[in-house]
């Protein structure tokens, strides 16, 4: 029997209850048959979810140390790069072509700012030269406004009851 199905007895044995259907010895016995299999039920979802944590856990560890070795092997990458672009570039070689490789250079432009002195610039003249991001909720302070009783537009505070398993 699943739990939907134990709380959907348990919840018709409470309508019985209600209506004066059963008789008074039988409601301490199917209660406790209930409430036993409704434990036994959440036990082991409980345990189930713990089990899925943990891998959530160990997942998200794994996460981190492939991010770490994924840096280090990018910082690698990029020293090598730049050693082999400032040695080629010192001994002015354009292209190198070998059977596995073909090595050359292209040439590419970027833009270097200054960005506290270009963004007031552009603010007063070149307002088309920016990009403004949207607004984002800081639900923390807001929470602690409606709390100290501020009456604030399209923000409530509503209470949850959250299942803690430890």
């Amino acid at each position: 029997m699943k739990l939907y199905e134990v709380a959907n007895d348990y919840l018709a044995l409470m309508q019985a209850i209600d209506n004066d259907e059963l008789p008074e010895e039988a409601i301490a016995d199917t209660l406790e048959a209930i409430k036993g299999e409704i434990e036994v039920k959440a036990d082991n979802i409980a345990c189930l979810l713990k089990n899925i944590e943990a891998d959530i856990t160990a997942f998200k560890a794994e996460e981190s140390r492939l991010a770490e070795r994924r840096k280090v092997k990018e910082k690698a990458h990029e020293r090598l790069k730049q050693y082999l672009s400032n040695e080629l570039q010192r001994l002015n070689i354009d292209k190198v072509e070998t059977a596995r490789n073909n090595i050359s250079f292209r040439k590419s432009e970027s833009v270097e700012l200054d960005e506290e002195t270009f963004i007031a610039w552009a603010s007063e003249y070149r307002d088309d030269l920016l990009t403004y991001s949207n607004p984002k909720a800081n639900k923390t302070e807001i929470k602690k406004a409606l709390k100290d009783g501020a009456e604030i537009v399209g923000a409530s505070l509503i209470s949850k009851n959250n299942i803690q398993i430890k």
